[in-house]
């Protein structure tokens, strides 16, 4: 047998302390254009402007800056302007149109204000940075000890005794802050707890099948930090300050972008690392899969299914397992079950509908190319996985996928396992040091100071093998980890193998926040949960043994399916029982028309969801948000863990626990189907109401099994489209602008192609949408861009919404007005056919 292998992990104790903040006074200033270079005793520090708004800070023992490339970062277009530099005994100060950076002389410790001289972030004074030599171990597995090993996730290669030698020293290296009392600070990616707001929070940052690590950081402030850095990371905030620290680094590196708002810290980031690519439009319909189809005619015959029973669906999944039996992580399909992929997808492109088929990284040695990539010694460390941070490895292994699946018509992809390593994932109970075990493994299959950039180097060599086989299609990658960057390259992470439960869900809609606020705007879970039932395994505890059977079940999918219909990406999936529609009722029960009303619904908001990804490409904006990103100054917001903003002005609160039915089918007789809504300052209308609500305050709002609350800010324009089976079916009808009342409003609704990378060469369209309030007035501004394809004319709806429109899924046949526009301006007057 032969491996290759280059995998590393530390060695403790650390060997030697160094460049300890305060240890020296800073020294041999050499100022540059951009900003400084200086010495702090043994430790060099740069300060630099990226742009006004963004400032490097980087810090080394070593006597040179490291010349390796980073993976996460891109070319800035933006430059800064004159950065002024004056200093006196004391301090040195760096200055640009947009922000000012103060360093002590005396401990090297850094503050950062606005232009106003506010304090936006400030190093901690007594103690700001510090390094520890630590000697780095390559762990070459002992052939001998390889074994094949079953696990949840399939079947293994796993080494038993690895020998190791120390490779090369590195810098264990962290950095520490002064916050605010006030501020919120979101953002790390998630995890399988609750935390929303990491303020008092301790965080070990590593990939693993629940949790994904992104070092990224926003303020309620408005400011954000990025490490980049690709080691294990610990964070840290408490009474004596924020710390964040990386386990294996060449030198200490960070950013810090000050927005001035969230949302703009948010822009800096992909500023720094990539624009979030637009997914093609149907990605943004209805995705149905489930652990799993198991031929490939009942995959085109689900599918059927759909299309009779008028239930829209854009792409259909293919999990694992259609290999052959005992061949797994296999790209190859089983010839008795799967005999014609180009047929199967030909016959689902024949119904208006897409294919997603799952591929691993662990490739089957049993076929050729997985037998290819072993001979030629692309895989890691005795873990059968793909050493995607080979580019060569990773091209290769690419390469191999499009001989067997994607010259067949495959038209996205779901990389599963793209963590090679989750110690922790087996037994009856989780171990207490699960983070050292988590750690400690993916440290023998990975060089350390690269350990959470795996998914990411998959996620790149994806979307190059994409772009070099597909090149009129947009990449779609639906991956369980990411890193800073994975938005560039089509990447939407879910949050892993979760179970069905109440508490689950609730802590999902917080990891959908809190990676989005991390700077990655696709995110997705499992609607429903993966895991139903109960199992032996800790992490397999779902509540329903019976599965779809069980109304409890069936009313916690219902809600989540509910939520699920405003993340970035719809998809259900799931094992342990069915997940297709009707395997909830028959039309005209509850949960079954539940289940299809948010389904329509979020056909209906196309227009909307894509004009929020085109604002995402363009200006950096997300798809959802915490809500405290809207409402910074409003401390109320800053925890509100069971709610979440979808786009700029639409308020979503999830039902989080059951009020029909409890376990095993017990009916619940609450008091009221109501849960609390707080609403921040503002007038709010009730989505499916159109009552008009003050804010500043709780609410208490019905909740049937029906809908969730969603609430619309006074102002809003909102552009929704009409019901369609799938998301590029061609109608007639008008777009309906539904505008809530009481403020001014404006939106800029975005078009392109909805397919294909002429959008990246600025192919797109932009129509400006202003409200006048007082006037009562909608002005359809001229139409900015073109792209082929593009419509010549439009037509438009303005619905105002009131007691007795614009509510729901209504769509207003009967009500507003109905123009048609042809690229110039418009104005339409509420109450009477203007233009």
């Amino acid at each position: 047998m032969r491996l290759h292998s280059y995998a590393c992990r530390l060695l403790f104790p650390l060997l030697a302390l160094a460049g300890h903040a305060g240890a020296a006074p800073v020294a041999q200033v050499h100022v540059r254009p951009d900003g400084v270079e200086a010495m702090q005793g043994d430790t060099r520090l740069r300060v630099l402007f990226v742009t006004d708004r963004i400032v490097r800070v980087s810090a080394t023992p070593n006597p040179q800056w490291s010349t390796r490339a980073g993976m996460m970062r891109v070319p800035v277009r933006d430059k800064p302007g004159p950065v002024v530099v004056s200093q006196d005994d004391a301090t040195l100060t760096l200055r640009s149109a947009a922000l000012a950076v103060s360093l002590d002389r005396a401990s090297g410790a850094l503050t950062v204000r606005d232009r106003a001289g506010r304090i936006v972030l400030r190093e901690d004074p007594a103690s700001p940075r510090s390094f520890a030599r630590t000697a780095v171990i390559k762990s070459v597995p002992d052939p001998a000890t390889v074994r094949s090993v079953r696990t949840v996730d399939g079947e293994r290669q796993q080494a038993g005794a690895y020998r190791q030698a120390r490779d090369r020293e590195a810098w264990r290296a962290e950095v520490r802050f002064r916050l605010g009392d006030d501020e919120g600070l979101y953002g790390l990616g998630f995890d399988e707890t609750a935390d929303l707001n990491l303020r008092g929070k301790t965080k070990r940052l590593y990939q693993h099948n629940l949790r994904v690590a992104i070092p990224f950081l926003v303020s309620t402030r408005g400011y954000g930090l990025l490490f980049d850095s690709y080691s294990a990371m610990t964070f840290a905030d408490g009474p004596d300050g924020m710390s964040v620290g990386s386990d294996v680094v060449d030198e200490l590196d960070y950013y810090v972008a000050l927005g001035p708002s969230m949302d703009g810290a948010v822009a800096a980031f992909r500023q720094l690392t990539g624009a979030a690519a637009m997914l093609p439009r149907w990605a943004y319909g209805y995705i149905q899969s489930k652990e799993r189809y198991e031929t490939q005619q009942e995959v085109v015959d689900t599918v059927r299914q759909f299309r009779d029973r008028k239930i829209p669906l854009d792409l259909i999944v293919q999990d694992w397992n259609y290999w052959l039996p005992g061949r797994w992580g296999s790209m190859v399909p089983d010839p008795a079950r799967y005999p014609d992929i180009a047929g199967m997808t030909s016959a689902v492109h024949a119904m208006n509908a897409r294919v997603m088929i799952s591929i691993w990284p662990n490739p089957s040695p049993l076929d050729p190319p997985g037998q290819a990539l072993k001979d030629r010694g692309f895989l890691s460390s005795g873990s059968g996985y793909v050493d995607f941070l080979r580019p060569e490895a990773a091209d290769f292994y690419f390469d191999q996928v499009w001989d067997t699946l994607g010259r067949h018509g495959i038209d996205a992809w779901w990389t599963d396992s793209t963590e090679p390593e989750v110690a922790d994932w087996n037994g009856a109970d989780r171990p207490a040091d699960a983070d050292r075990k988590n750690i400690d493994g993916l440290a023998k299959v990975i060089d350390p100071q690269w350990l959470n950039a795996y998914g990411l180097a998959n996620s790149q060599a994806l979307d190059r093998f994409w772009r070099r086989h597909a090149p009129d299609r947009r990449t779609v990658d639906l991956t369980r980890s990411g890193y800073a960057g994975s938005q560039a390259s089509g990447a939407v992470v879910w949050s892993g193998d979760i179970s069905a439960t109440w508490t689950t869900l609730a802590r999902q809609v917080v990891a959908m926040q809190r990676y989005s606020a991390s700077g990655l705007p696709y995110v997705t879970f499992d609607i429903g949960g993966f895991f139903v039932k109960p199992g032996k395994q800790w992490f397999w505890a779902g509540d329903y043994p019976q599965g779809v059977d069980d109304a409890g079940y069936r009313e916690l999918y219902t809600r989540w399916l509910q939520v699920g219909a405003f993340m970035p990406m719809f998809r259900s999936h799931g094992t342990d029982t069915p997940r297709e529609p009707w395997r909830f009722g028959a039309p005209g029960t509850p949960f079954y028309d539940a289940i299809l009303a948010s389904i329509r619904l979020r056909y209906r908001l196309l227009p909307y969801l894509y004009s929020e990804a085109g604002h995402a490409y363009r200006d950096g904006g997300s798809l959802i948000r915490p809500v405290a990103f809207g409402f910074p100054q409003d401390r109320r917001t800053h925890d509100l863990k069971g709610q979440m903003l979808f786009g700029r002005d639409i308020l979503v609160t999830p039902v989080l626990e059951p009020l029909y039915y409890g376990k095993a089918s017990v009916p619940l007789d609450p008091p009221a189907r109501q849960v609390d809504v707080y609403l921040p300052a503002g007038t709010w209308f009730d989505f499916w109401t159109g009552q008009a609500v003050p804010g500043a305050r709780t609410v208490r709002v019905d909740a049937p099994i029906g809908h969730i609350p969603v609430h619309v800010r006074a102002g809003t324009v909102l552009p929704l489209g009409p019901a369609r089976q799938y998301a590029d079916e061609p109608m007639d009808a008008p777009i309906e602008i539904r505008v809530y009342p009481g403020a001014d409003g404006q939106y800029v609704l975005y078009d392109d192609a909805g397919e294909g990378r002429a959008y990246e060469r600025g192919e797109s369209s932009r129509i400006p949408l202003h409200w006048n309030d007082a006037a009562r007035t909608l002005t359809i501004g001229p139409r900015e861009g073109r792209y082929e394809g593009m419509p010549r004319k439009l037509r438009f709806r303005l619905v105002v919404v009131g007691p007795r429109t614009g509510h729901g899924l209504d769509e207003g046949t009967g009500a507003g007005h109905t123009v048609e526009y042809s690229g110039k301006p418009l104005r339409i007057r509420a109450g009477a056919a203007g233009s």
